[in-house]
């Protein structure tokens, strides 16, 4: 993303970058190869950058508000008009149906890019050179704000209960630390040191938290409870 000019609304269509490897297993190169590339740019620059597209005036909310006004005829689906294979034009449908839905313009839809992880969404909605169309990249967004909200619901619910606060300082530092820096140029300086003195305190007073993976990926098969079970805790926290 390098603005928010005309020329940046809507790539030339290309065909979308390929996200998965013949295993099945998602291709991280891009998302990598993201990071380095925005990490060359300031946390300020960055900002900017965040607000363009994702604030409350930015480029997204401008599709939405598009939509809702002029439906199909809407100037930001002028993407999916230029694309000129019949694959594409059925993809890139899914995500205006999607956006139709979104901007009670239809009935509930799903967005087609549910259930892809977290970078494979990132390289949709950032890289610029994926050849998809500015309303695939919108579904996409909506997509990782999904994902994300409910990752932070299951994490919450983990202090039901309990006094204790390991589980919720360390799922906040793994998703702090899967975010590309365009995403964390809007976290306070400091956020994640903060956070890490939280959980260092909370290891101090309950001991080492113990987990056989990640929060993040244990929050996606087991409920709060479940996960709550598997940390090891001492009788008697260390005064």
């Amino acid at each position: 993303m390098t603005g928010c000019n005309s020329s940046d609304r809507d790539p030339v269509p290309k065909g979308p970058v390929m996200l998965v490897d013949q295993d099945g297993h998602p291709d991280l190169t891009r998302f990598h190869e993201l990071v380095n590339e925005q990490a060359a740019f300031s946390k300020e620059h960055l900002y900017t950058l965040h607000t363009q597209w994702f604030g409350p005036r930015g480029m997204f909310a401008l599709v939405g508000e598009e939509i809702e006004q002029l439906g199909r005829q809407a100037p930001v689906l002028d993407g999916v008009r230029k694309l000129q294979t019949a694959q594409r034009l059925q993809e890139a449908e899914q995500a205006v149906t999607y956006a139709l839905a979104q901007s009670n313009r239809r009935g509930a839809a799903v967005n087609p890019f549910k259930g892809r992880s977290r970078e494979a969404l990132c390289c949709v909605v950032f890289d610029e050179s994926g050849g998809y169309t500015l309303v695939e990249r919108y579904a996409a967004y909506e997509a990782i704000r999904q994902c994300d909200a409910n990752f932070f619901i299951k994490l919450i619910a983990t202090t039901r209960g309990v006094v204790e606060r390991r589980i919720v300082f360390r799922g906040l530092l793994e998703h702090y630390d899967r975010l590309l820096p365009i995403e964390k140029s809007i976290y306070p300086d400091g956020y994640r040191a903060a956070q890490q003195a939280h959980l260092d305190r909370e290891e101090q007073l309950y001991g080492a938290l113990t987990l056989d993976d990640d929060v993040v990926t244990l929050l996606e098969t087991l409920s709060p409870v479940d996960l709550l079970e598997r940390v090891q805790r001492p009788a008697d926290p260390v005064s």
